[in-house]
């Protein structure tokens, strides 16, 4: 093994390793900074009903973050509820907040907008929707009030200063008892708790607790509206959204006041809330819209992951074309079973059973280091190097590189195809963001670059062994039996 070939082969490996996690942080950055092309959305089933009449005054608040199983425990809430219909909301994917009230206030789902993740970036054009159609429009947000400002309202209140903390809920109020015919509260205390501490957290409760608290007052500032008690999203135990989880995706929505008979059904996807929204109000959504009238939504439910996009057939097939030939490159190199890749299968199940499937709700996913990540997988990767090490010398340098890197590589390059990363990867300003894997695109490149490192390092150590271990023994002299 000491030729050039082979320190030239550890050298292109290392150089690899250390460029692919900044690879990651670009692939982050394009799926939590840009668009998406818009593309077709999820089909909603065909139901027949009415809509809601028009209403005199429409008010609505929408606790960000508030799972369902919470929002059940809250008194005000559920009492109101019981007062009108009860809805189970799958807000489609991603359970982002902008996406998904971009979605509410126009009637197009993230797919059809675009607007797939955009953090902390406002919507420059505001949306066209609903609140654009409604003079005098007016939106309160208690923090990141750049969402309120993105989705068309004629007039919108909010920012993160410690003044505006103090007084927020006094303008909420003065809004709601306005004369406007529109008025829309954003709370934000439960995301944030659910961030910081988890949707199991005694801080969760508290702040949902405290939303349901402000709700009541508001609801007294104008009794006799007609009120959409919304949330964008929940949260995972340990905290954190945006993937396509059910109990992440799935919400409780209730509207109440003149003209809404008490009832109840579900799931409905949150464009139909965005119907139900516009007849309130009298305007039309968007036509290309798939909203249905209130009471076509509750008689024609979505199955339980309907409002969740497929994957597109054409990227889908190419990733599959990537993933078989990468296991056939990787079958070229296996020659004796325990050359097969099973380090890669060992990281890939350690990090599933210690942290859990990656999702686009996991924190790990977004991490800069990975660290939440590859700690999980650290023993598998002395295995590959073991592996790598003892297949040099039996089977070779290249078929070692077929069986250790081939799959993962292929693993990798099939994400980067079916999230459509390519182009983003090389400069384009799109948001490669599918359900599933997008988030799993994370851990797979770091699994490529710490691979590489341990299969370099394997050649680096063979390499020094034949360049500095002592010369084997010479055999003695033997006599020639014929002449004995």
């Amino acid at each position: 093994m000491r030729s050039p070939t082979s320190l030239a082969v550890a050298v292109v490996l290392l150089a690899g390793a250390w460029a692919l996690p900044h690879v990651r942080h670009v692939f982050i950055e394009d799926v939590t900074t840009w668009d998406a092309e818009p593309s077709p959305p999820p089909s909603l089933p065909a139901g027949t009903g009415a809509g809601l009449a028009p209403a005199p005054r429409v008010r609505a608040i929408l606790i960000d973050g508030l799972s369902a199983d919470s929002a059940r425990t809250l008194p005000t809430w559920s009492a109101l509820c019981k007062r009108g219909v009860t809805l189970t909301v799958d807000v489609g994917f991603p359970t982002i907040s902008l996406p998904v009230e971009a979605a509410l206030w126009s009637g197009l789902t993230q797919q059809q907008t675009g607007i797939v993740f955009r953090s902390d970036r406002p919507l420059q054009p505001p949306l066209v929707g609903v609140p654009s159609h409604v003079p005098g429009s007016h939106v309160v947000a208690e923090n990141h009030a750049y969402i309120a400002r993105s989705l068309g309202f004629a007039t919108a209140e909010g920012d993160e200063s410690k003044e505006w903390a103090a007084v927020w809920q006094q303008h909420a109020h003065d809004a709601v008892a306005s004369d406007a015919r529109l008025v829309f509260v954003h709370v934000l205390r439960v995301d944030t708790a659910g961030h910081r501490h988890g949707h199991d957290s005694a801080e969760y409760r508290q702040s949902a607790g405290e939303a349901d608290a402000i709700l009541a007052t508001l609801v007294d500032a104008a009794p006799d509206a007609r009120w959409f008690l919304l949330s964008d999203h929940g949260h995972r135990g340990p905290g954190g959204h945006g993937g396509e989880e059910r109990d992440v995706r799935q919400v409780e929505h209730c509207i109440f006041g003149p003209g809404v008979a008490p009832g109840g059904g579900g799931p409905v996807h949150v464009v139909d809330m965005a119907r139900a929204l516009a007849d309130s109000l009298g305007v039309m959504l968007d036509a290309r819209s798939l909203a249905r009238p209130l009471g076509a939504a509750i008689a024609a439910p979505l199955s339980a992951d309907q409002a969740v996009p497929a994957t597109a057939l054409g990227p889908g097939v190419a990733a599959l074309f990537v993933l078989v030939l990468g296991g056939v490159v990787t079958g070229f190199g296996v020659r004796r079973w325990w050359l097969a890749p099973w380090w890669f299968v060992l990281a890939c199940a350690s990090l599933v059973i210690v942290r859990g499937f990656p999702t686009l709700s996991t924190p790990m996913v977004y991490s800069p280091a990975g660290r939440a990540m590859y700690v999980t997988w650290l023993p598998a990767l002395v295995l590959a190097g073991a592996t790598a090490y003892a297949g040099l010398s039996r089977v070779g340098l290249w078929r070692v590189l077929a069986s250790q890197l081939a799959l993962p590589i292929a693993a990798m390059c099939a994400a980067f195809t079916v999230t459509r990363a390519w182009m983003p990867l090389f400069g384009a300003y799109e948001a490669p963001v599918v359900p599933r894997f997008t988030a799993w695109t994370s851990p797979l490149i770091l699994l490529a670059a710490h691979g590489m490192t341990a299969v370099a390092l394997a050649v680096l150590g063979t390499y020094a062994r034949s360049a500095f271990g002592r010369p084997s023994r010479p055999e003695p002299p033997r006599s020639d039996p014929a002449t004995g």
